[in-house]
């Protein structure tokens, strides 16, 4: 074998390839790729502006998209707008949420489709929408609270963040490119998404022509300097919720102590905010669709499990999984603080939020999402972090937590 042959027993470096040069080079080029503005929900924005509508004729507009009607019949069943009994017509439907809100809706269940878009960074995607949704839930109330636009709030809330789904598209077309890209944890991807996500959602704001309102929590939500915006009040809302969503992603629950200690809440706001974070899970989940099984390689390189869950101690129960309206049984293996290990027969999706039935004693239905999957033996096993216990709810977990491990 002469020296200028390849040696089959010696695996070649990979080529180096500067991710952040090829994004600021996209982004300097003018090749990113911003998604179109919903369709639907800017025909709805058009309708319900007139004033002169009638609820037949926004109803069939609402019709016309599938993904949006589905939407807004889960939304109106969820508890975040349930009254009474459950509703079963569209028409129904809209009457409980109201015209205004369903115009934020169809924003929302317009932009869910690109979270959902299968990818190398799915988890990412699924991620930085939930912490999109629940911003925005949050955002919506506390403006209320503060007198406030509600609806401007909603917005504002919603695409702050933005930025990140563009960046997370700009990584997957490169990725695609360039197979030379190692593997990164989570939170090294999330870092490279932090450090363009408010150039980029500022090109979107840009291209979507969106009120200066808008454009000025997009471009200083990480500011303490509100000199510049619009309206400083609304900038300051955002970044409320921003500290509620951050104590939200690692933890089973967020009490009066933990809000208490947020300087961007008064005594009253928390109180706020306590009460949104009861119907906080089925909102999100009212935008949960697709597949409940993750498609393709990723480009995640997944997390060893103690880095999530140190020292679990060994439970045995059964747990009932619903992802996607597909209903899975697992079995309960260990407990800690903030999350429970389960086995079963198939993997779960990260960041998708789920519907546990927890066959404890006493048993308990919470929400959670699931921070990390893998094979053992014939099935998966899969720690899952509870989402926004509820009072009732966070009282049972504390108490599992304290006769397991005393």
């Amino acid at each position: 074998m002469s020296p200028a042959e390849p040696r089959p027993d010696v695996v070649a470096t990979p080529t180096s390839f500067d991710l952040d040069a090829a994004i600021v080079d996209l982004v300097s080029r003018g090749a990113v790729k911003v998604p179109p503005y919903p369709a639907v929900a800017l025909k709805v924005e058009e309708l319900v502006r007139k004033e002169d509508f009638g609820l037949d004729e926004l109803t069939k507009l609402v019709a016309s998209d599938q993904a949006l009607a589905a939407d807004a019949l889960r939304c109106a069943n969820s508890a975040f707008y349930n009254r009474g009994n459950a509703v079963a017509s569209l028409n129904g439907a809209i009457t409980r949420i109201g015209a205004k809100e369903v115009v934020r809706l169809a924003l929302a269940s317009g932009l869910g489709a690109h979270a959902r878009k299968p990818g190398p960074l799915s988890a990412l995607k699924r991620r930085v929408w939930l912490e999109a949704l629940a911003s925005a839930a949050l955002a919506q109330e506390l403006a209320r609270a503060r007198r406030l636009g509600a609806e401007e709030a909603f917005v504002c809330a919603l695409l702050h963040d933005f930025g990140k789904m563009i960046a997370v598209a700009c990584v997957e077309e490169l990725l695609a490119a360039h197979d030379e890209v190692q593997r990164k944890p989570l939170e090294e991807w999330l870092a490279v998404v932090d450090r363009y996500h408010v150039e980029l959602g500022l090109v979107l704001a840009a291209q979507w022509e969106l009120p200066q309102l808008v454009s000025d929590v997009v471009s200083l939500h990480h500011q303490e300097d509100l000199a510049g915006a619009a309206d400083p009040r609304m900038v300051e809302l955002v970044q409320a919720t921003d500290e509620v969503v951050h104590l939200l992603a690692d933890r089973a629950s967020v009490g009066a102590d933990e809000l208490g200690a947020l300087s961007a809440l008064t005594a009253p706001e928390c109180e706020v905010v306590t009460r949104v974070l009861e119907k906080l899970p089925a909102f999100i989940a009212s935008f949960e669709t697709g597949s409940g099984t993750d498609a393709g390689p990723s480009a995640i390189e997944p997390e060893p499990a103690d880095h999530f869950l140190s020292g679990p101690t060994p439970v045995s129960f059964p747990v009932t999984v619903t992802v996607n309206r597909e209903v899975r049984e697992y079995q309960a293996m260990g407990i800690a603080t903030s999350n429970l290990m389960v086995t079963g027969k198939g993997a779960l999706p990260e960041n998708v939020l789920m519907e546990l039935k927890v066959g404890s004693t006493p048993p308990f239905t919470c929400w959670a999402t699931a921070k990390l999957s893998w094979p053992e033996g014939e099935g998966h096993t899969v720690l899952l972090q509870p989402f926004a216990l509820n009072g009732p709810t966070q009282a049972i977990w504390k108490e599992l937590l304290r006769s397991t491990t005393t």
